[in-house]
C-alpha cells in the first residue's frame, strides 16, 4: 500500500512535468513561428504602444500606404505580454528571463540564475520542485539558442550563433496534481484492506479441501499401483516383439524419454540400448545427426513440431508419418533413412509415447541415383547415342539422335541404321567397318550420313560391340557427333594458314612454300628466276593523315593492280605492312624483270580513290634474280631487300638490280647501325658549332650546333654517313635529345662565364617533331641545364613541316611561345604550300647551300635566291644563306638583302674551345 501510494505521487508529480513540457513547447513554437516569419508588426494604439526595447532596430516603426502606424513586436514582448494574463485562469506562469538583458523585467531570479547555469552546461530542460508564496510548484526552463532570425533584435548582446541566449521557464502549481494523488491513496488503503479480508477466508477454504483431496488421493495411488504391475507385463512382452522386429525401432514416451531401443537400433548406431533407455531432451538424435534435434518420432508425436527443412519429404495420415533424410553420423558419408512413426494411445485414446521404424536404404537410394545419372546422361549428351540389338535393329535413342538426324525416337526405334546411309561410302569401306567391329568390337572413323530430309553431313561415329557371358554379341553401342563446323574450321583455319586476311593474296609462309618449288624447279632445269620486292612510298603518311580504313583499302586496291600486272605463273604475296613480293619463276634474262618493275611502277603510281579521297602513293622495287644474286630463298629475299633500299635512297618511284656494291653498302649499312648503338650508349658525341654573322657588320648573331660522331675505331664520322642510319632505326630521338641537351649545357656555362648570349640552333629530326610531347620534353631539359629559352633556335626543314601540317603548326606554336627561335631549314629544296608557310611561326628561312654555291654563274640559283629573299622578308622573316665560301656570293648575297651569312667563307665548323675563342674575339671587338 506504501508502494502504491508513493506511486501516485510519483505520476502526479510527472503529469506536472508533461504539463510544463506542453507549456514549453507552445511558447517555443510560437517563438520559432514568429521567428521564422521577422515578428509582427502592430497597429499602434492604447494597448499598443512602440517599445523603447527596440530602438536599436531599424525598421521598428513603420507607416502603411495608408497612413496606419505600426509598429514590431518581437516573439519575446508577446509571450511575456501572454503569459502575464496565463496565471489568472489556471495559476500556470510562463516568462523569458535572459543572460543580457534592457528590460528589467526579464532579470532571472534566484532559481533562474541558478537554472540558467545549469541549461548553460546541459543544453537540456532543467527542472525542480520548489514553493512559491508557501505553495509547492514546479518550475522547468528550457535554454533558449541564438538563432540567425534572432540576430535582428538581440545582436546587440553580442552573442553569438548557437550560443546560450536566455531561457523560457514555466511554474506550474502542484496543489491540484497532490490533492487527485491524495484522492488515488485513499482509494488504494480500501482495496488493499478488502484484499486481506478476502484473503483470510479463502485460506479457511482451501484448508478444508485440501485435506478431502489427500485421503482420496491415498486411495487412488492403491488402485494405480495394481493397475501398473500389470501395465508391466504387458510393456515387456511388446517390448521383447519389437526386440525382434527386422526394422531399427525407437520407443518413446509422451514425455520424450526412450523406452524403447531394439537390436537393430544398436546395431544401426553403434549405441547399446542400456545406454540410451531412460534418456530424453531429444539425445537420441545424436548418434544420427551428431546434434539434438526432432527426429520423425518426434514430429509424429507433436504435430505442431516443424522438420526444419531437413528431411526430403514426409507426409503425415493422421498418427503416422512417413518420411526420408539424410543422416551425417552414421558413418564416413550420410546414410540416407527411409522412416515411419506413429503415436501410441492408451484404451482411452490418449497419447502415451511413439514408436518409429527407421530402415537404412542407402544402397537402393545409390543405385537409383545412379540410374537416373546414367539415364539424363544418356538423353542430355551432346552426341548422339544409339543402342541396338544384335541384329541391329534400333532399340534406344536420345535427344541429339533426333537433332542430328531428324527422326524421333519413334521413328527410328525398330529400324536398321542403314536408313542413314548417304551412298557416298563404298562397299569395301562398310566390309572393313564389321570387320574391324567383329574383330576389335570397336570401330571409329569419319562417315557421312544423310537426314530425314535427305541433306548429308560429316559425321564422327564410335561403334562397339557388347557381347553376353558367352561372348555372343547382344546389342550394339554408337555414338556420333556432327562435324560440319569442325570440317568447315579446318577448311578456314588452312584458307587463313596460306592466305593474308586482308588482301586475299598468299602471306610470306606461302610464298616461301612457293618459291622454295620455284627455286627447285630452276636449279633442275637451269633457268632464271626472279624475286621483286615491292615498297609502298609514304604509306605510313597515308595511315596517319588519312587512317588506316584507307590504308587498308589501298593495300587492297594495290594487290589487285599487282595480281593484273603479272602473268598467270607468276606469284604475288603481301609480306607484310605495305611490302608485297613478286616472284617469277621462269625468265629468259635479266631484262624481264625490270621490264615487269616499270609496269609495276605505272600501274602502282596510278590515282587511288578511297572512301572520297584521291590517294597517292609509289613502290619503290628491289630486284634480285636467282643463280646471280643468290641461291636460297633467304638470299634472295635479302638482296632484293637491300636493292629496294636503294631505290629508296635513289628518290623512290624507281628501282634497282641487285649488285654486289649493294651487298658492300648494305654490309657497311649494317656495321654503322651496330656502332651506332653503342655510341648512344658511350655518349660518343660532341658538337661543332659554326658560326652565323651579319655580312653588313660583321656582328656574331649565333652558332649553329653540327653534330659530330667520335669513333674509337673511325675517328671523327660527319653526320652525312650516320643520321640516315639513326633516322630509320629510331636511334635520332636518343642522339637528337642529347644534341639538345649539350648544346643547352654549352650557352648556359658561355652565359656564366660572362660572354654576350648568342644563339645557338639545333637540328631537329622528323621522327623529334612528330613527338607530341616534343616541347615539354626540351622544357625540361632546358631547367635541367639552366639555359634560357632565347639562347636556343631550333632549325626544321622544309619537307618535315609539310608532312603533317596542322600538327607541326601546333608544336612550332608551343615552342615559340616558351620562346625559342624557329628557324625552316633546307628551304626551296621541298614542296612549301604557301598558306601554310605564312602560319608557320618561324623567325628564319634558310637558303640551302646547293642554290649558294653556283649562284654567282647560275642563274636559276641566282632567281631562286632573291626570291626566296624577297618572298622573306615579305612576311617578315630573316634569311640565312648557308655554304657561302666566296667573296661574290656573299656579294650577290649582301646585294639582296640577305640577313645572316653562315659558311666557310667565314669559318669552318669549330670545336668547343675554338669556338669558344672565336666568342671572345667578337666579344673583345664588341662584334657580338
Amino acid at each position: 500500500m506504501w508502494w502504491n501510494v508513493r506511486v501516485a505521487y510519483q505520476q502526479a508529480l510527472a503529469l506536472a512535468e508533461t504539463q510544463a513540457e506542453i507549456a514549453l513547447g507552445k511558447d517555443l513554437a510560437f517563438r520559432k513561428w514568429a521567428s521564422k516569419r521577422g515578428g509582427i508588426y502592430m497597429e499602434q494604439g492604447p494597448l499598443v504602444s512602440p517599445s523603447p526595447f527596440l530602438n536599436h532596430v531599424p525598421d521598428r516603426d513603420l507607416e502603411t500606404t495608408r497612413g496606419v502606424h505600426l509598429t514590431l513586436k518581437n516573439p519575446a514582448m508577446i509571450m511575456n505580454e501572454i503569459t502575464r494574463e496565463a496565471p489568472r485562469f489556471f495559476g500556470v506562469d510562463t516568462r523569458i528571463t535572459s543572460r543580457l538583458y534592457i528590460n528589467p523585467v526579464d532579470a532571472p531570479d534566484e532559481w533562474e540564475r541558478t537554472a540558467l547555469f545549469i541549461v548553460e552546461g546541459t543544453r537540456e530542460d532543467y527542472h525542480a520542485a520548489t514553493i512559491i508564496n508557501g505553495k509547492p510548484y514546479l518550475r522547468m526552463m528550457q535554454p533558449m539558442i541564438m538563432e540567425e532570425s534572432c540576430l535582428k533584435c538581440h545582436a546587440w548582446t553580442g552573442i553569438k550563433v548557437g550560443e546560450l541566449r536566455g531561457g523560457t521557464d514555466v511554474s506550474i502549481p502542484l496543489a491540484p496534481f497532490y490533492a487527485a494523488a491524495g484522492k488515488q491513496a485513499r482509494g488504494v488503503a480500501a482495496s488493499h484492506g478488502a484484499i486481506w479480508l478476502l484473503g483470510l477466508v479463502a485460506i479457511g477454504f482451501i484448508t478444508r479441501r485440501t485435506m478431502t483431496v489427500e485421503l482420496e488421493r491415498s486411495r487412488h495411488e492403491a488402485q494405480l499401483r495394481e493397475k501398473n504391475l500389470e501395465l508391466q507385463d504387458s510393456r515387456q512382452y511388446l517390448l521383447t516383439i519389437i526386440e525382434f522386429l527386422p526394422d531399427a525401432t525407437l520407443i518413446i514416451d509422451n514425455h520424450g524419454k526412450v523406452v524403447g531401443w531394439n537390436r537393430e537400433l544398436a546395431r544401426l548406431t553403434g549405441v547399446s540400448a542400456e545406454e540410451m533407455i531412460g534418456r530424453g531432451d531429444l539425445e537420441y538424435a545424436l548418434p544420427f545427426y551428431g546434434q539434438r534435434r526432432p527426429l520423425l518420432i518426434d514430429l509424429a508425436l507433436d504435430p505442431g513440431c516443424e522438420s526444419d527443412g531437413r528431411y526430403e519429404g514426409f507426409s503425415r495420415i493422421g498418427d503416422i508419418v512417413h518420411g526420408e533424410c539424410y543422416a551425417p553420423g552414421l558413418g564416413e558419408t550420410p546414410a540416407y533413412l527411409t522412416s515411419a512413426a506413429s503415436v501410441l494411445r492408451n484404451s482411452k485414446g490418449d497419447v502415451i509415447g511413439a514408436i518409429e521404424c527407421i530402415r537404412d536404404t542407402t544402397e537402393q537410394m545409390k543405385a537409383q541415383q545412379r540410374i537416373k545419372l546414367l539415364a539424363k546422361i544418356f538423353n542430355e549428351s551432346g552426341e548422339a547415342i544409339v543402342i541396338t540389338d544384335s541384329e541391329n535393329r534400333i532399340m534406344e535413342t536420345n535427344k541429339a539422335f533426333a537433332q542430328f538426324t531428324g527422326y524421333s525416337r519413334e521413328e527410328a526405334v525398330g529400324k536398321n541404321p542403314r536408313v542413314l546411309k548417304s551412298g557416298i561410302e563404298d562397299k569395301k569401306f562398310y566390309e572393313n567397318m564389321w570387320r574391324s567391329i567383329l574383330e576389335s568390337n570397336y570401330w571409329q572413323g569419319e562417315i557421312w550420313d544423310k537426314r530425314k530430309d535427305g541433306s548429308l553431313y560429316p559425321k564422327w561415329l564410335t561403334i562397339t560391340a557388347i557381347r553376353g557371358e558367352d561372348n555372343v554379341i547382344t546389342n550394339y553401342f554408337a555414338t556420333f557427333s556432327d562435324i560440319t563446323q569442325r570440317k568447315e574450321a579446318e577448311k578456314r583455319i588452312e584458307q587463313l594458314a596460306h592466305t593474308d586476311t586482308l588482301t586475299s593474296l598468299p602471306n610470306r609462309h606461302t610464298l616461301v612454300e612457293r618459291l622454295t618449288q620455284a627455286l627447285e624447279q630452276a636449279k633442275r632445269g637451269g633457268h632464271l628466276l626472279a624475286v621483286l620486292f615491292v615498297d609502298l612510298d609514304r604509306f605510313k603518311m597515308i595511315n596517319d593523315t588519312l587512317g588506316h580504313h584507307v590504308g587498308d583499302l589501298l593495300l587492297m586496291e594495290v594487290a589487285s593492280r599487282l595480281k593484273s600486272s603479272l602473268r598467270a605463273e607468276d606469284v604475288v604475296a603481301r609480306f607484310g605492312g605495305d611490302e608485297f613480293v613478286v616472284v617469277q619463276p621462269r625468265i629468259r634474262s635479266q631484262v624481264e624483270p625490270a621490264h615487269l618493275a616499270e609496269k609495276i611502277l605505272k600501274t602502282v603510281a596510278a590515282p587511288y580513290f578511297l572512301d572520297n579521297n584521291t590517294v597517292y602513293t609509289s613502290p619503290s622495287i628491289g630486284i634480285s634474280v636467282f643463280p646471280n644474286d643468290g641461291t636460297t630463298v633467304a638470299e634472295l629475299f635479302k638482296n632484293a631487300d637491300v636493292a629496294m633500299y636503294h631505290a629508296k635512297a635513289a628518290g623512290r618511284n624507281t628501282y634497282q638490280m641487285f649488285t654486289k656494291e649493294m651487298h658492300t653498302a648494305a654490309r657497311q649499312r649494317l656495321a654503322i647501325e651496330n656502332s651506332l648503338r653503342s655510341a648512344v650508349t658511350n655518349d660518343e658525341f660532341v658538337l661543332h658549332y659554326q658560326p652565323q654573322l651579319d655580312p653588313a657588320t660583321g656582328k656574331l648573331l649565333g652558332f649553329e650546333a653540327l653534330v659530330r660522331w667520335q669513333s674509337p675505331d673511325n675517328g671523327l664520322v660527319y653526320p652525312d654517313r650516320f643520321i640516315p642510319v639513326a633516322e630509320e632505326t629510331g636511334m635520332i630521338l636518343e642522339i637528337g635529345r642529347r644534341v639538345f641537351e649539350m648544346a643547352c649545357q654549352q650557352a648556359a656555362r658561355w652565359r656564366d662565364a660572362g660572354y654576350p648570349s648568342v644563339r645557338i640552333a639545333v637540328n631537329l629530326s622528323a621522327r623529334q617533331l612528330r613527338q607530341p610531347d616534343l616541347p615539354e620534353m626540351l622544357s625540361g631539359i632546358m631547367k635541367e641545364c639552366g639555359a634560357d629559352p632565347e639562347m636556343i633556335e631550333l632549325e626544321v626543314t622544309e619537307s618535315m613541316t609539310m608532312e603533317r601540317p596542322v600538327e607541326s603548326i601546333r608544336i612550332l606554336g608551343a615552342l615559340k611561345a616558351m620562346g625559342i627561335g624557329l628557324a625552316i631549314d633546307d628551304f626551296g629544296t621541298g614542296y612549301s604550300s604557301l598558306s601554310y608557310l605564312k602560319l608557320f611561326p618561324v623567325d628564319k628561312l634558310k637558303i640551302d647551300r646547293s642554290f649558294v654555291k653556283d649562284i654567282e654563274v647560275d642563274p636559276d640559283d641566282a632567281a631562286i635566291a632573291s626570291a626566296t629573299i624577297a618572298m622573306a622578308h615579305t612576311l617578315g622573316k630573316k634569311v640565312v644563306a648557308e655554304g657561302v665560301e666566296s667573296q661574290a656570293q656573299l656579294d650577290f648575297l649582301v646585294q639582296h638583302g640577305c640577313d645572316i651569312i653562315q659558311g666557310y667563307f667565314y669559318s669552318k665548323p669549330l670545336a668547343v674551345e675554338e669556338a669558344e675563342q672565336y666568342l671572345a674575339r667578337h666579344a673583345q671587338s664588341g662584334t657580338v
